[in-house]
């Protein structure tokens, strides 16, 4: 019989394991989600459209944008907002990027009723006919009651007044 090879592991040095105990460490602060993140970003996202809406529209109130934007005398800055077309595209990234956020906050509430509506039983065309001309029938009964109350409570109501 042929022996088989002994197979073993090599056990971390103290280097290796403090640098994993570091990089967990690092890694559950960054996974651990802070109820605060969420309100800062519903916050800051809509701020974001509306920034991005004023760039292209380039006037807030009654200040002309497209003037003053492009001639910061930083040239990184101006780089954005240097002609019409970079102007109006860096407006659009900032509406994009709002709405994107916006999109991420609302997936978590968007998902459960997504599962919730594949759950429901449709009602059939034939169902649906019968019970929409019941509602318009009874709708109908209804303005008729409250036409038949106005007729006969306003002349009382009329003699109310006169008193």
């Amino acid at each position: 019989m042929a022996k088989k090879p002994k197979v073993t592991t090599k056990k971390p040095t103290n280097a290796n394991s403090k640098d994993l105990a570091k990089e967990s460490k690092v890694m559950s602060i960054l996974k651990k989600e802070y109820a605060f993140e969420n309100w800062l970003l519903a916050i800051l996202s809509p701020v974001l459209i509306l920034y991005g809406v004023y760039i292209v529209m380039g006037t807030f109130g009654s200040v002309n944008l497209a003037s003053i934007l492009g001639s910061s005398g930083v040239g990184v800055i101006d780089f954005f907002f240097a002609t019409t077309l970079k102007r109006i595209l860096t407006g659009s990234f900032l509406i994009l990027i709002g709405g994107l956020v916006l999109v991420y906050l609302l997936i978590p509430y968007i998902r459960p009723s997504v599962v919730e509506l594949k759950k429901v039983t449709w009602p059939t065309s034939k169902t649906l006919a019968s019970n929409t001309g019941k509602v318009f029938a009874f709708l109908l009964f209804l303005s008729v009651v409250f036409v038949l109350y106005g007729a006969v409570l306003n002349p009382l109501f009329k003699w109310l007044y006169t008193l």
